[in-house]
C-alpha cells in the first residue's frame, strides 16, 4: 500500500510539474479526492500493517490490548472482523470510508511436517508417530504393531485391494506373516496448540520395497472441526467485545 501511495504521489508531482493539472484535493462523504488529468481519483491512505502471530494465546492478547486503545487509532471502524480460514486467522476493520480495510494481525500456528504420503522406513514412521502425535491409546497400538514390520521381506495384497498381509523377518532365520490393519486412527498435531487436536482416519500402506506410508482418510473433515474448535475458542476468550457487537467472528 506505501508502494501504491508513493507511485500515486509521485504521478500526480509529474502532473503538477508539467501544468497538466493544477493542485487540488476535494473531500466528499469522508473521503479525500485527488484531482489528475483524467479526472478526480481517490486518494490512497496507508492502512495499518498487520502483525503477525502463532498462537491463538497471542492474538487474543493483541486483540483485547488494541480494542482497548482504539480510540487513539485513527481511521479503524467496527465492527472488528476475525475471519477463520482453518488454520489462518486474519483480524480487519470494517471497511474505510474509501472501501479499504486494515489488517491489524495474523495467525498461523507452527507446526511439524507430518510427510503425509510419503515412503518412509519402518524407525521413520515410529519416530514421527512419537513426536509429532498425541499419546493415544491407538497411537501405542500402531507403534507396538510397526515393531513387527522393522525387516520386511514380502508385501501380499488381499482381495479387497485394501487390507495386506506382510511377511517379514523374525530373528535370523525365521519369516512371520502379519496382517495390516489398512485404517488406524490417529491424533496428529496440526492445529493450534491450544485447542484439542482432532482425532481422524488415516490408511496406512507398507510398499513392496518394504517402506510405508500413511494418507488422511477423512477427506479432509478434520479441517472443518479445527475451524469450529478455534471459533468456539476466540468466542469464548473474547466473549464481552463478541456480545456487545464489536467483534465478528467469522469461519
Amino acid at each position: 500500500m506505501e508502494n501504491t501511495m508513493l507511485r500515486d504521489l509521485g504521478e500526480y508531482i509529474e502532473e503538477l510539474v508539467h501544468g497538466q493539472v493544477e493542485p487540488e484535493i476535494v473531500e466528499h462523504g469522508g473521503v479525500d479526492y485527488i484531482k489528475t488529468s483524467e479526472g478526480f481519483r481517490i486518494l490512497q491512505k496507508q492502512t495499518a500493517s498487520k502483525i503477525e502471530v502463532n498462537s491463538l494465546d497471542g492474538l487474543v492478547k493483541l486483540i483485547k490490548n488494541f480494542t482497548r486503545d482504539i480510540s487513539d487509532v485513527p481511521d479503524i471502524f467496527d465492527p472488528i472482523i476475525i475471519k477463520v480460514d482453518f488454520n489462518t486467522i486474519e483480524v480487519m476493520s470494517a471497511l474505510n470510508r474509501d472501501k479499504s480495510r486494515n489488517y491489524l494481525f495474523r495467525a498461523s500456528p507452527m507446526l511439524p511436517h507430518l510427510q503425509m504420503g510419503q515412503k518412509l522406513s519402518v524407525e521413520e514412521l515410529i519416530i514421527l508417530l512419537s513426536t509429532a502425535y498425541i499419546p493415544t491409546e491407538n497411537t501405542e497400538k500402531f507403534i507396538s504393531s510397526l515393531s513387527n514390520l522393522r525387516v520386511v521381506e514380502e508385501v501380499e495384497f488381499n482381495d479387497d485391494g485394501i487390507g495386506q498381509t506382510v511377511v517379514a523377518k523374525q530373528g535370523t532365520s525365521m519369516n512371520k506373516s502379519f496382517q495390516v490393519q489398512p485404517i488406524v486412527k490417529l491424533k496428529p498435531i496440526r492445529t493450534y496448540a491450544e485447542i484439542e487436536q482432532v482425532e481422524s482416519k488415516f490408511l496406512f500402506r507398507v510398499n513392496k520395497d518394504g517402506t510405508v506410508c500413511l494418507r488422511e482418510a477423512d477427506g479432509g473433515q478434520w479441517k472443518y472441526e479445527v475451524q469450529k474448535e478455534i471459533v468456539t475458542y476466540l468466542e469464548k476468550e473474547i466473549k464481552e467485545l463478541v456480545d456487545d457487537g464489536y467483534i465478528v467472528v467469522v469461519g
